[in-house]
């Protein structure tokens, strides 16, 4: 949840393992599963959820555009409804209620190249229901450090910020 700084908006955050933002009758989700330790980096920095870095991240790039964050929750299986995003945001008294869904994560290219595609689902929904907007970003991260060709988090960092970058 978060607050905006010149204007008090505050927003909701809440960051699903998977699925789709969009109201759609109990459709099915896609679970972006632990990527697989990699080498000495994975051992010394420790297995980490993917839906957590997203939701970590989030919260900090919601920070950074002046948001000031009531609350954090992860859920597993299907993003919340448009009416869960609602009622959300209307029991922490915030002006809206932002998720963000993990719906791909290709680590295929990370050790050759340094790259990651991501694929995030964005949601930014009013307390009346009202869904400010909603969409889907694709992006395929490319960092040039040596942690980055070890460390997925990196790269959904960036694509978790990009997609901040875009909400009103």
């Amino acid at each position: 949840m978060a607050r905006r700084t010149p204007d008090h908006r505050r927003v909701c955050h809440a960051a699903p393992a998977g699925g789709s933002p969009v109201p759609r009758g109990g459709g099915g989700a896609s679970v972006v599963p632990r990527p697989a330790p990699r080498g000495v980096v994975a051992d010394v920095f420790g297995g980490e959820e993917p839906r957590d870095v997203v939701a970590r991240e989030a919260a900090e790039a919601l920070r950074a555009r002046g948001f000031s964050v009531l609350g954090v929750e992860t859920v597993e299986g299907l993003a919340p409804t448009v009416e869960e995003a609602a009622r959300l945001a209307r029991e922490r008294q915030a002006d809206a209620t932002v998720v963000l869904v993990l719906t791909r994560l290709d680590l295929s290219a990370l050790q050759p190249l340094g790259q990651v595609q991501v694929t995030l689902e964005s949601l930014m929904v009013g307390p009346t229901g009202q869904v400010w907007t909603s969409g889907e970003r694709r992006a395929t991260t490319a960092e040039r450090l040596y942690q980055s060709r070890t460390n997925w988090r990196s790269h959904v960092r960036q694509a978790v910020i990009q997609s901040v970058r875009e909400l009103p």
